[in-house]
């Protein structure tokens, strides 16, 4: 029965770290600015005074366009397609402030290019790319889980957070390239999929819970985004020189949301496979929706392994796409579309921080309780029950 305990005790901290999605960047030429470990994922905390650091990079292609939810094939043989890139790397600092409150702190890095034929007529060939990178959007988040994992013996949990986004990335990139027809290279505007910031303050409002089943746990995680400013910086194209921009971009709201299930294959090592959506809203929760934005969503299949041991976790995570449908525009109604990724490739790298812990397993305070409450079951001695055998041992 230890056996067993000791093999279910990753299986949590591969719930949290699975799909860890950095800051991240866009979804194709949706603008999607998620950060991990705040979207959808906790860090593998432990102890009360415990600090975890995590990394999570994520990449990403976008080339294939959709209106509503119809596939535009004609860009694809015509050659006029956008072309999409995101990278990031995202830090993450948590911190177990009590044994149900834990605290995180959050800082991406963002590399980004989007690219489409200009003019259209000349094709792959004439593909003038717009690129930024630099610091995002920092962002904090505090946690409170509903039962104490060190104490209660049920095999479920929820956990209830709210945070903060702060404007620090740059909502105001410029790169030199050519207008629609190909001519006047110029310093303009990037597009806003490729702004390292959205330029706007920002709550976050997240929900997540778990609930173990022997070697299987079954988990989900809803995470919003509210940006209550309307409108940012100028859209793509606009000259930097220019005083008076054409047209804005938006500040808009995002969300993340994931259920599924891990299943402990050995003692270090976790698989696990999700449903995620990730997406725009077509109107914000607060506030105006004015200014330009790309709004739908796109719905995954995301298989994933972690690996853990000592201190130290690993996870892979690859989030393949099957549904995607880019909205109307607010107010307009009018039908644009966007680009999306067929897949998305996420790696995190987590380590507790502190003295050697090599001898026990990062993992979560909930994969605590579970190894507690396999161990009641296997009839264990109670902490009160251990003692009074030592204290009877001495005496002999």
């Amino acid at each position: 029965m230890r056996r067993t305990a000791t093999i279910l005790m990753p299986a949590l901290a591969a719930v949290m770290l699975a799909g860890t999605p950095s800051r991240v960047s866009a979804q194709g030429c949706i603008l999607l600015r998620q950060t991990a470990p705040l979207f959808g994922a906790t860090g593998p905390q432990q102890e009360v005074g415990s600090w975890t650091l995590v990394f999570t990079g994520r990449t990403s292609t976008a080339d294939i366009h959709y209106n509503g939810t119809e596939r535009q094939r004609q860009r694809e043989t015509e050659g006029t397609y956008v072309v999409n890139r995101q990278n990031s790397m995202t830090g993450t600092l948590g911190y177990q402030l009590t044994p149900r409150v834990s605290l995180y702190a959050n800082v991406p890095f963002i590399e980004a290019s989007w690219g489409i034929p200009s003019p259209r007529s000349g094709g792959p060939a004439a593909r003038a790319n717009e690129n930024a990178h630099g610091l995002g959007d920092i962002t904090s988040l505090a946690r409170v889980s509903l039962f104490n994992p060190q104490t209660t013996f049920r095999t479920w949990n929820l956990q209830f957070g709210g945070g903060v986004k702060f404007p620090t990335g740059n909502n105001r990139a410029t790169d030199i390239f050519p207008d629609g027809n190909g001519n006047n290279n110029a310093e303009r505007f990037v597009d806003i999929s490729v702004q390292p910031g959205d330029g706007g303050w920002g709550f976050i409002i997240d929900l997540q819970g778990y609930k173990s089943m022997g070697r299987v746990t079954a988990f989900g995680s809803t995470t919003w985004l509210a940006n209550p400013r309307d409108t940012g910086t100028a859209s793509r194209g606009n000259l930097a020189s220019a005083t008076t921009p054409s047209n804005v971009n938006t500040v808009s709201d995002q969300f993340v949301m994931r259920a599924g299930t891990t299943v402990a294959i050995t003692s270090q090592i976790v698989a696990s496979i999700a449903w995620r959506m990730e997406g725009v809203p077509r109107y914000d929760m607060f506030g105006a929706s004015h200014g330009f934005r790309r709004p739908g969503v796109e719905m995954y299949w995301e298989p994933g392994v972690t690996f853990s041991t000592g201190r130290h976790a690993v996870s892979v995570n690859v989030p393949v796409g099957y549904y995607f449908n880019r909205f109307r525009n607010p107010y307009t109604g009018s039908r644009g579309d966007s680009t999306f990724p067929e897949y998305v490739s996420i790696a995190t790298y987590a380590v507790r921080l502190g003295r050697d812990h090599s001898k026990r397993q990062i993992m979560t305070d909930a994969a605590q309780h579970q190894d507690a409450t396999a161990q009641t079951a296997a009839g264990e001695p109670k902490q009160k029950d251990a003692k009074d055998k030592d204290a009877k041992d001495k005496n002999k």
